[in-house]
């Protein structure tokens, strides 16, 4: 499996759960078919493991950094939301393989496996927007912020963007590699400030 798991992974993301075969999977992991099918199972089966081995390692992220949000005031706050978004832009751009196998999600791939977004991803948007909403009730950032639209906006910004920044071949001249990470760090913190009105960033230093 450990050779099968990151092939698949990288096969999915690239091509999308439609579009990849098992034979594919199997040339990838330098196996064949029927090893895979013995150690993994079927396609779909291999499917939810790579998104299951996705989800766990996002939920790790986000319950680290959600322990470590400061809510002794507004400025602390600040801080530790601006790490929580630094440690998410950070682990996407570790593994784009997640933010590309969002997308075929997104443009309707793997259409016959349903509900797989409230199995994965909606309980990591809701515990981050709950504790979001403790903190807005708290008066440590605006309480008129719609919060749940704040964190999936700051999600969706951060999907696409690194979607994009890791292409082999840009769509424009945009991409300018490192520089473009720097560029879209100082605008993803200067949104975040601003939806949901957070403590300025001369308060968090």
């Amino acid at each position: 499996m450990d050779r099968i798991i990151p092939a698949a992974t990288r096969l999915f993301a690239a091509l999308g759960y439609d579009a990849t075969t098992m034979g594919q999977i199997a040339e990838a992991a330098d196996l064949d078919i029927e090893t895979v099918m013995e150690l993994a199972g079927s396609k779909r089966e291999l499917y939810l493991a790579v998104m299951g081995r996705g989800y766990t390692s996002q939920k790790a992220l986000l319950e680290h950094a959600l322990a470590r949000l400061d809510e002794s005031g507004a400025p602390q706050l600040a801080a530790s939301v601006h790490a929580l978004v630094d440690d998410y832009l950070n682990f996407c751009l570790d593994n784009p393989d997640i933010s590309a196998l969002l997308m075929h999600r997104w443009l309707g791939d793997a259409a016959d496996l349903q509900n797989l977004e409230q199995i994965y991803n909606e309980p990591l948007v809701h515990a981050v927007y709950s504790k979001f909403n403790s903190a807005a009730e708290a008066g440590l950032m605006d309480s008129e912020a719609d919060v749940e639209l704040c964190v999936r906006a700051i999600a969706w910004s951060v999907i696409i963007f690194v979607r994009y920044a890791t292409m082999s071949t840009p769509l424009s001249s945009f991409s300018e590699g490192e520089r473009s990470v720097d560029r879209f760090r100082v605008h993803l913190h200067r949104i975040t400030t601003r939806m949901l009105g957070l403590a300025p960033p001369s308060a968090t230093s």
